[in-house]
């Protein structure tokens, strides 16, 4: 069994959800309840092709302009997750390097931030953290944790639903990362039987220009990530007013220990107490 520390998990849950895999928010998302409506709708006057159903290339979209929106120095987002697997919730508050994510996932509450390049695990009822260097950058993050698009993405079109929302409709394509043991050659001729396409479709409000909800497509999975506020605007992470009387645990982030009170099957699934 491969297990992973709910560190990682917060991060990789996000991708996973792109994927069409798997992330609503408790009480820490005052900063993403606001002012979303204000800044969504300055953006529309960004671009006039992106009017409902009138956008002709991916730059030109709503959901091009969110992803700029996401990539900058600050957000809030509030976000339901649906699938046929399960639900989650997050909560994520980006400020300049800094990040808080509160979320639920499979059944398990976590708190984390990242701070100075630390990464904080909190059990805010025992006041106990455990901590982590992290290698890697917040910024690497940014779009993969607001469901943001790249240039890999291929647009194929924009329409008004039947209940009013701009609904913006995207592909993209990826070929599995198959490693082969030295001699092993695979017949590629056919590559489409080695590749797989997600579709993703960015609801928006059509008088506002909010994000309300962006569904995952894949090999017959939808995942819906419900959109329930954003902000780019007055975000500020840091850690607890108390924090300096809270107790630090020991965690080897190089063992199988997990510093929760279960333990996630990453290649199942599933979910077992320790």
């Amino acid at each position: 069994m491969k297990k992973i520390t709910a560190l990682l998990v917060s991060l990789i849950m996000s991708c996973a959800v792109m994927a069409g895999c798997s992330d609503s928010s408790s009480s820490s998302s005052s900063k993403a309840d606001s002012t979303s409506k204000a800044e969504t709708s300055a953006a529309a006057g960004e671009s006039t092709a992106s009017e409902a159903g009138t956008a002709k290339n991916l730059e030109d979209t709503l959901t091009a302009q969110y992803t700029k929106k996401i990539q900058g120095e600050s957000l809030a987002i509030d976000m339901t997750v649906a699938s046929e697997y399960d639900n989650s919730s997050a909560v994520v508050e980006i400020a300049g390097g800094n990040m808080h994510m509160k979320m639920n996932f499979m059944g398990v509450d976590m708190d984390i931030y990242n701070i100075d390049g630390v990464m904080y695990t909190l059990d805010s009822e025992s006041k106990t953290y455990y901590t982590v260097d992290m290698e890697e950058s917040i910024d690497d993050f940014k779009s993969e944790m607001g469901y943001g698009i790249n240039d890999s993405y291929k647009f194929i079109s924009s329409e008004t639903t039947d209940d009013g929302l701009i609904c913006e409709t995207f592909e993209s394509t990826e070929d599995p990362d198959m490693e082969l043991e030295s001699g092993v050659t695979l017949d590629t001729s056919d590559s489409d039987d080695y590749s797989f396409t997600t579709t993703f479709k960015y609801y928006f409000n059509a008088d506002t220009k909010d994000i309300v909800k962006i569904e995952t497509i894949s090999d017959g999975s939808t995942t819906t990530v419900t959109v329930n506020s954003f902000t780019t605007e007055n975000v500020e992470v840091k850690l607890p007013d108390d924090f300096d009387s809270w107790t630090e645990q020991s965690f080897d982030k190089d063992t199988e220990d997990i510093p929760y009170d279960a333990e996630l099957d990453v290649e199942s699934g599933a979910e077992s107490a320790e």
